[in-house]
């Protein structure tokens, strides 16, 4: 399962559990593509889980293509739209596509 918003892909299907602090914070790698520049990559995610909703913040992106944008700004603002999305629609922690912990966590901290 991939999401697309604004030209930019998550691909979901790919995602990697990385770490946890276990207070409902846990880190993922996923591959993100932005179709308008090219630049596609690894990116790491924290992702925060409450009874209050859910969060997700991009630390990292690595294009290993080393391409380069005309407009970071508009990049910036389109990554922004689909990661509030993707915590919007409360995605992390979907049974059919997220890895194990991830599951585990989001269900241990959503409940109020």
């Amino acid at each position: 399962m991939s999401l697309k918003k604004n030209g930019i892909t998550v691909d979901c299907k790919h995602c990697i559990y990385t770490s946890s602090d276990n207070r409902g914070v846990f880190d993922i790698t996923v591959p993100i593509i932005d179709s308008e520049t090219g630049f596609s990559g690894p990116a790491k995610l924290r992702c925060s889980v409450s009874p209050k909703g859910h969060a997700v913040e991009l630390l990292e992106w690595h294009d290993f293509n080393r391409h380069l944008t005309q407009s970071i700004k508009s990049l910036q603002q389109r990554v922004s739209a689909i990661l509030t999305f993707v915590a919007e629609r409360q995605v992390c922690g979907n049974r059919n596509i997220c890895p194990s912990e991830v599951i585990h966590i989001v269900e241990e901290n959503s409940i109020s």
